[in-house]
């Protein structure tokens, strides 16, 4: 059955991952509750209080009850994740769209929990720049000019040493001035890129080759790595089949093709757990995790395990990232301020030793 054209003309914003979870939940207890969706997916708008969420939600239920197809009715919208809206497709076409659902609303769960964390930590050290930023304003453009004045009334009871303290101090506040502007300028545009797909998608590109952020992207890739290949796999998919959708969604390059690696591994007859260990995706313990897995046919409760694993020890790395840079945007603050105000005392304790 054809579209709606009046439906598929118009786009919504994307959908949050919190947001995408959330709507997967519900529909998953109208199917398991035997409510046809063409007839209840209306009733999901009763508990959102934004406008824009029940017209979406409205929109979607004309188009169910136009179509008859979940998956049509989403992809029309635009606000859906397109991997989303591809596995619901699969979930009609296989009979087990409440099993689909029921995992795309877990892996979304935790897409969202990580980019929680991830948004957190970029946060806090932009306002902690911005209380750098006023205080030091402060000191440059108000304090270090009255003295300045001050010491220039003064005259020859300034000695030369002092009058290049005081040059110091400006030197070091303007400088450090500027580089608080370009870093919170950096902190800003990266917030207001991950608040975007493409900006996400641009970040953690960047995130998984910035060397100091490497580990942390791995950790990302492998929990959204084993969080897809759970969820494919218990909607019916084998382990190549499920490989070969994955790659589509890792935000890491070296995870990427590791996982590439696995499947031309599997193309020449290697078994999963044989080729997950060589192409060394995941370590020796939980390489044996999967191993048992395989071999008691809990393959997919063991992905979705491991996933829970690396989505915990990621939240963990971004809490003692965040941790350590408290305490050193402190320190530097510290440093900063104490300068400047070394460059005021100094000549003015010289002064006042030479009135004495």
């Amino acid at each position: 059955m054809d579209q709606n054209p009046a439906v598929s003309q118009r786009k919504t914003k994307p959908l949050s991952s919190g947001d995408v979870s959330l709507f997967c939940s519900q529909v998953v207890l109208l199917l398991r509750a035997g409510i046809p969706l063409r007839e209840g997916i209306g009733t999901i708008s009763e508990n959102i209080a934004d406008e824009k969420g029940r017209e979406l939600i409205h929109r979607i239920q004309a188009a169910v009850e136009q179509n008859g197809s979940l998956y049509l009715a989403l992809n029309s919208t635009g606000a859906f994740p397109k991997y989303m809206v591809n596995m619901v497709n699969i979930g009609e076409k296989a009979g087990n769209l409440d099993n689909v659902l029921e995992a795309l609303a877990l892996y979304y769960e935790r897409d969202d929990r990580l980019r929680s964390s991830v948004r957190g930590a970029l946060l806090y050290p932009f306002i902690l720049v911005l209380m750098m930023a006023a205080v030091v304003s402060v000191l440059v453009i108000k304090v270090l000019p009255v003295f300045n004045e001050v010491f220039l009334d003064m005259g020859s009871d300034v000695s030369d040493a002092a009058a290049a303290v005081m040059r110091a101090g400006s030197v070091i506040g303007s400088w450090a001035l500027a580089l608080i502007f370009l870093l919170s300028v950096f902190l800003l545009a990266a917030l207001i890129l991950y608040k975007t797909e493409k900006g996400y998608r641009w970040m953690t590109g960047f995130l998984s080759n910035f060397p100091l952020t490497r580990q942390l992207s791995e950790k990302i890739a492998l929990a959204r790595f084993a969080s897809a290949v759970s969820m494919l796999l218990s909607s019916g998919y084998d382990t190549e089949q499920a490989l070969g959708l994955v790659p589509g969604i890792l935000s890491s390059r070296a995870v990427a093709e590791k996982v590439d690696r696995c499947r031309a591994l599997m193309s020449v007859g290697s078994s999963f757990t044989q080729a997950l260990s060589e192409a060394d995706i995941f370590p020796g313990i939980y390489s044996g995790m999967v191993r048992i897995g395989c071999k008691t046919g809990s393959l997919d409760s063991v992905m979705r395990h491991l996933a829970e694993i690396y989505s915990e020890d990621a939240d963990e790395s971004v809490s003692r990232a965040v941790s350590v840079i408290e305490p050193a945007m402190v320190a530097a603050l510290s440093i900063i301020i104490g300068a400047i105000l070394l460059s005021v005392m100094l000549p003015l304790m010289g002064i006042m030793s030479s009135i004495g």
